[in-house]
Parts: C-alpha cells; sequence; structure tokens
C-alpha cells in the first residue's frame, strides 16, 4: 500500500483517504483481496481521528471498492471495470445508430447480471431442495426469502423488522396495489405529481378521491390536510429525482399520525445512491406502524424474476395474511429460494455494489453531457442517484413530440408531461444505465440535435 498524504483543504480529510485508496485500488496499487489497515492504525500513521477513517471505509463499502469480512477486517474487492464487447469502428464508418432502447429509463444493464452466480445457485437449490422449486407452503412467500429480505432493509434502509413482517410480491407494482386496496376502502388517498402513472391510473379506475401532493426538488410538500393513505417516494422522487429531507418526512409521519392514516413508500430505486451516504428509509423512521416499505428487485437484479415485497407493520400482517387463500396467490415460487441463497451467500450485496459503481460512472457521463447543452434548451438537477435524468424542457417544443421523433433514430427516453395530472411538466426522462460512458455523451449530443430541429421546426430559437 503506498503511502497516504492528507493536508488540511477544503476537501474534507476523509475524502481525501477515499480518493486516494480509490485510486490505489483501480490501478492495481492495492491487490484484490488484500487487506487495509485497521482504522486505528491508518489513523495514527495519518494523524487524524479514527472516526475519520471509519467514515472514509465506510464509503469504500459503499461503493463496492472494499467489503468488510465479519471479525477478520476489511479487504480489497475486484473493480476491474464493466464492459460490453463492441466491434471497434473503421476510420471511414459512420457513427452506429443508437440501439433501439438508447437512454432508456429505468431499466437495469442486462449486461450485469451476474449469470454464471445465479446459475450456480438455482442448480445448487435444485440439487438439495427441488421440493422449494413448486411448491409453496405460506402464501405470503418463501421463509428462507422473507428472512433474507428482512436482514437486507436493515443493512441498506435501517429498517428494524423480521421475516414475518415480509409479504412477497410478483412485483412493486403489485405491492403498490395491494397496500393501496387494502387501505384506502373508499376515502381518500394522496399521490405525488408528477408521480409513477400506474398507481395514478389504479387510483383513477377505483373512483377514488385523489389529493395530488405536489412534488419538486426537494420531493414532495407536505399537505395542509392529510389523506387517508400517502403514497410516497422519499428516497428518490419518480419521476423528478429529489430526496426527501428527514424534517419532511417525520412531519409526513405526524400527519399520517394524528390523521389516523397511512403512509405507502416507494423504494424503488434507492440503492443506486452515487455521492454521499443514503438516506435512512422513511420506515425506519417509524415509531408507530404506519409506513408499508415497498421494493422491488427489478432494479436491481432483473425485470424477468418479477419479483418485489412489502414491509408490513406488525398490525398489517395478519389481515394481509387473511387476504390469500392459498399459496398460488402472490408471486411465483420458481426464484424464490434461489434469490434467498443468493442473498444469503453475500452475492447480491457484491451486485449491488458492483452495479452502482458502474451506472455511477455512466450518470456522471450522462449528466456531463446534458450540462453542455444551451441553457435555452432548459435545465436540469444533479441528484447523484436513480437510474434516470429528468431534464426539464423550455416552453416547446411537447415533449411528447420530441420522443416520438427520437424514437424512430432508435432513442426510448420518455415524456416526463404523462406522469402529471396537473400537466405543468414538460420535459424528458433520459436513462443512462445500458449506455456506456463512451457511448453515453454521443447518444445525448444526438439528441440535442434532434430537440434543437424540432424547436425550429416550431419557431422556436436556441
Amino acid at each position: 500500500m503506498d503511502k497516504l498524504i492528507v493536508t488540511p483543504g477544503k476537501e474534507p480529510r476523509y475524502r481525501q483517504i477515499v480518493t486516494a485508496l480509490r485510486q490505489q485500488i483501480s490501478s492495481g496499487a492495492l491487490a484484490i483481496g488484500s487487506r487495509l489497515p485497521s482504522s486505528r492504525a491508518l489513523a495514527q500513521d495519518l494523524g487524524v481521528s479514527r472516526a475519520t477513517v471509519v467514515t472514509a471505509y465506510d464509503q469504500l463499502v459503499a461503493e463496492g471498492y472494499a467489503e468488510a469480512r465479519r471479525g477478520a477486517g476489511l479487504f480489497v474487492c475486484d473493480v476491474a471495470p464493466i464492459r460490453t464487447p463492441q466491434v471497434p469502428p473503421t476510420a471511414t464508418a459512420p457513427p452506429p445508430p443508437p440501439k433501439p432502447d438508447a437512454l432508456l429509463p429505468g431499466a437495469p444493464d442486462p449486461a450485469v447480471f451476474p449469470a454464471r452466480s445465479w446459475a450456480r445457485c438455482v442448480s445448487r437449490v435444485a440439487r438439495i431442495d427441488p421440493h422449494s422449486l413448486s411448491h409453496q407452503e405460506d402464501p405470503l412467500g418463501d421463509p428462507r426469502l422473507r428472512h433474507e429480505i428482512a436482514a437486507y432493509v436493515g443493512r441498506w434502509r435501517g429498517i428494524t423488522c423480521s421475516g414475518e413482517q415480509v409479504l412477497v410480491t410478483s412485483g412493486a407494482r403489485e405491492a403498490l396495489e395491494l397496500a393501496m386496496d387494502f387501505l384506502v376502502q373508499g376515502e381518500d388517498i394522496a399521490l405525488e405529481a408528477p408521480g409513477f402513472i400506474p398507481t395514478q391510473r389504479f387510483a383513477s379506475a377505483r373512483g377514488w378521491p385523489v389529493r395530488w401532493l405536489r412534488a419538486g426538488a426537494r420531493g414532495a410538500e407536505v399537505p395542509r390536510q392529510m389523506a387517508k393513505v400517502t403514497l410516497l417516494t422519499p428516497s428518490h422522487q419518480f419521476p423528478l429525482g429529489g430526496t426527501l429531507p428527514v424534517p419532511q418526512r417525520q412531519a409526513f409521519l405526524q400527519a399520517a399520525r394524528e390523521r389516523d392514516g397511512w403512509i405507502i413508500e416507494d423504494d424503488f430505486d434507492s440503492e443506486f445512491r452515487y455521492a454521499g451516504l443514503p438516506v435512512p428509509a422513511m420506515a425506519a423512521l417509524d415509531g408507530d406502524g404506519r409506513c408499508i416499505y415497498v421494493g422491488t428487485f427489478s432494479k436491481t437484479f432483473s425485470h424477468a424474476l418479477r419479483l418485489g415485497y412489502a414491509i408490513l407493520p406488525p398490525a398489517l400482517v395478519e389481515p394481509f395474511r387473511a387476504l390469500f387463500q392459498h399459496p398460488s396467490a402472490g408471486a411465483a415460487i420458481t426464484a424464490q429460494r434461489p434469490l434467498a441463497e443468493f442473498m444469503a451467500s453475500g452475492q447480491y450485496d457484491r451486485h449491488i455494489r458492483r452495479a452502482r459503481r458502474l451506472y455511477a460512472e455512466r450518470y456522471a457521463a450522462a449528466a456531463d453531457a446534458l450540462a453542455r447543452w444551451p441553457a435555452a434548451l432548459g435545465r436540469f438537477e444533479r441528484h447523484n442517484a436513480g437510474m434516470q435524468i429528468a431534464f426539464h424542457l423550455a416552453a416547446s417544443p411537447a415533449d411528447k413530440d420530441i420522443c416520438k421523433t427520437a424514437a424512430s433514430e432508435g432513442f426510448a427516453l420518455r415524456p416526463l408531461s404523462p406522469h402529471d395530472p396537473e400537466r405543468r411538466t414538460n420535459g424528458l426522462l433520459i436513462g443512462f444505465c445500458q449506455g456506456t460512458a463512451e457511448d453515453l455523451p454521443q447518444q445525448i449530443a444526438r439528441l440535442q440535435k434532434i430537440i434543437e430541429a424540432s424547436g425550429r421546426a416550431e419557431g422556436a430559437i436556441f
């Protein structure tokens, strides 16, 4: 390990330590599997407090550069960059057209899926316990998977719960709809605007009175009058991307307590935060059992598994259990035990850290490319989180028209306006997870030309 130097300056000392160790790990100066010095020893060597080194080590673990082994210490992880094999273009060939799903928001990169490790888990379960692949005794889900999910949300989101409180579903959407259907029961519901279109349609189809919570750069505003049920995306507001500050989370929980109401927390992609430490889940702050927490494996692992989950307050476990009359209700069973094995082995946590490191690189490439657009086109905010970037367009052209034109050229970005029932939003949801840090700047530059051409067709001046 090369000598580290920490100097007084504008950059906090823990960040200097993180930057130096990150460079040594990436360059190979620190070998994969090598043990990092203890926090106490490194603190003495650098002349800083042990808390400073602990903070730096925590950040390296969160970014996937190191992993903690119980009773053994901190060890360097494999941080080889993930790349999709590409055929280099010839010197005279024009740039290749974007893939049909270029800039698709909210979708993980299939190339990041740990296919071989997953196949080994499936094979192991098939050999040792084949019965678990086709038979489900508990309608709330495989008991081992529910236990692993409870441990996972405790590690990553600060939620204290037991496996008995976990309901496995066929995706986050089913979990949200089950919670909404069970809790509203003819009363009113509050939804974010802009927000998740399927939940808006679900509430409309049932004729529920909806209170719209205006969402901005810092999440949804706390209403003067609380609805019976409130659905929030506090960790990373969908689709705008802001994080709800802790005081606002506490205000929502207090208002729910006073209203004798409920909060449904949709935590759809909170694992992908690329700067600083994650804010604890809203359910972690809930001391009254007012919050149902909803998570998914579709964003972090694979859409194809179709698995999500809900963490139920203790008082709702038995009432929810009564909804399921037989084991076939809810999620398919085949992938549940293999996923439990995958999580128990620590491979799922390593996969999350690896994916987050890669997506952080792509996020930075996309955000830097968007920052080069002329200010007259619109604006965006760097939330350093999530799987898409919300770009707010100038008054014209309309986002739907831009997306239609872009689709003809191979882009799969989405308009923001359909997410806003109050029709105040005009913008684009631009994905980056399925691109590469090398290709994204070119793709975003091509998108800029599409927007400018659309604007000129409408008489806009950029």
